[in-house]
């Protein structure tokens, strides 16, 4: 069998960073890349929604025609949701979430008969974006939104040792990234989860090797490696790394936005002034059906904290509508909470009820025409609120990490986190994919 692959990817980042950690491995154990006719495809999938989970089956088909004499390979969250009609899809393997390490170990047992070697995640760095970084520094979720299927398929929260993120940042560093984005599922509760390590007979998991290996105390071992660690803790620590650019948080919870982070933001020049904090709904009757942590007032009082800090920070969101139970007047209200932040951009999703949720059993449900209005209302509301944040800038001049070039343009992301085009020059300081460039905004 020749060794090629090839990797199907639906979802958030943190699928992404999965697919590319699991990428790396194998082209470092001796595997090739291959765009077709590959000797094993590997969807990774997602199951956020039931629209996710059809797209799931589409590019599932998809890989078996692309290559036909492939042996599948199925993982992400859809196996873990849906395990029963995993198996009969006819996957060759059937994979969850995580495990990294002992994936890369299955596929080349079961598979392949050469002693191919898959180094451990800290050993290598995993990236297919030449531009921006993306880390994943934690997994899981446990707030159990109404709507939301992530905590019964990503588990308990899981955070990844500091040391060993500090450790993949330096390396990406080290290979010319200028922008490291920190991801996970729950990203504002990095750190928590340790706390629930020690017990009675030491420390359970990844510390007690390592508490056997270098005879440390439990107790001792654990204060090192966690010390109170949480996401401003981890900041600080990457924030000592030479030569790093800059970091951006991908996403955070409103409720997790303290004033030690803010703090932080407002003093750190390498620390981007861009927030993506889901709001979902500016309703308090659909937030409450939601299950979501808070009420627009606080939501509120927190952004106005953000702005007193950092009058210019970009402030970016996520909105469902149609929630069962949304009308009119609630939309309205949404809609109208939403000008009032003033958020720099949306991203809109028309709810999609998932069976495995407590949402799926609720009553109201809203007519799909009616979904795709409101939708069609909040996407027009967003051009709008971008074009404006956006306009606040002209003339200034700003840095912007370079991500593409096309017939001489070249298309960069700013610390704000919207785009700018300019013309490319000719010579020694021709922009290229990861360069960081200074550029005064026009249009």
């Amino acid at each position: 069998m020749t060794n090629t692959f090839k990797i199907y990817t639906l979802g958030c980042k943190v699928n992404r960073y999965d697919s590319n950690t699991l990428r790396t491995k194998m082209l470092a154990g001796g595997l090739k890349e291959a765009q077709e006719n590959a000797n094993i495809a590997i969807v990774n999938t997602c199951s956020v929604t039931k629209s996710a989970v059809s797209k799931d089956a589409q590019i599932l088909q998809k890989s078996r025609k692309e290559n036909p004499n492939a042996k599948i390979v199925l993982m992400g969250c859809f196996p873990v949701a849906y395990r029963n009609e995993s198996e009969k899809l006819g996957a060759d393997l059937v994979w969850g979430v995580g495990k990294l390490d002992d994936l890369a170990r299955e596929i080349k047992n079961k598979f392949f008969s050469k002693n191919l070697i898959f180094h451990s995640s800290q050993d290598l760095i995993s990236a297919d974006d030449r531009s921006r970084y993306f880390i994943k520094i934690q997994d899981g979720c446990e707030q159990f939104c109404s709507y939301c299927v992530i905590p019964y398929t990503r588990g308990k929260l899981k955070s990844r040792q500091a040391r060993e993120v500090v450790e993949e940042i330096k390396n990406a560093v080290k290979r010319g990234y200028r922008e490291i984005v920190l991801s996970g599922i729950h990203l504002g509760l990095y750190g928590k989860d340790f706390s629930s390590l020690l017990t009675k007979e030491g420390i359970k998991g990844r510390f007690h090797s390592e508490q056997i290996k270098n005879k440390i105390p439990p107790r001792t071992l654990l204060s090192k490696e966690r010390g109170n660690l949480n996401l401003v803790v981890l900041l600080e620590k990457i924030l000592k790394i030479k030569d790093l650019g800059r970091v951006r948080l991908s996403s955070i919870e409103i409720t997790e936005v303290s004033d030690e982070l803010i703090n932080l933001m407002k003093t750190e020049k390498k620390i981007c002034k861009h927030l993506h904090i889901p709001l979902q709904s500016g309703c308090d009757k659909i937030l409450k059906r939601m299950n979501r942590p808070y009420d627009v007032a606080f939501f509120e009082t927190k952004v106005k904290k953000l702005r007193k800090a950092m009058p210019e920070i970009a402030l970016t969101t996520d909105v469902i509508v149609g929630f069962s139970g949304e009308n009119e007047k609630d939309f309205k209200d949404t809609a109208g909470f939403i000008k009032k932040i003033n958020f720099s951009r949306l991203h809109v999703f028309p709810f999609s009820a998932h069976e495995m949720t407590a949402a799926a059993k609720m009553d109201g449900k809203v007519a799909p025409v009616d979904k795709k209005r409101r939708a069609d209302t909040l996407r027009k509301l967003s051009v709008g609120l971008e074009r404006n944040y956006k306009n606040k800038f002209r003339g200034r001049e700003l840095e912007a990490i370079v991500e593409n070039s096309k017939r001489g343009e070249i298309k960069g992301k700013t610390e704000f986190y919207f785009d700018v085009f300019f013309k490319e020059t000719a010579g020694e300081n021709r922009a290229v994919p990861g360069s960081c460039v200074k550029t005064k905004i026009w249009k």
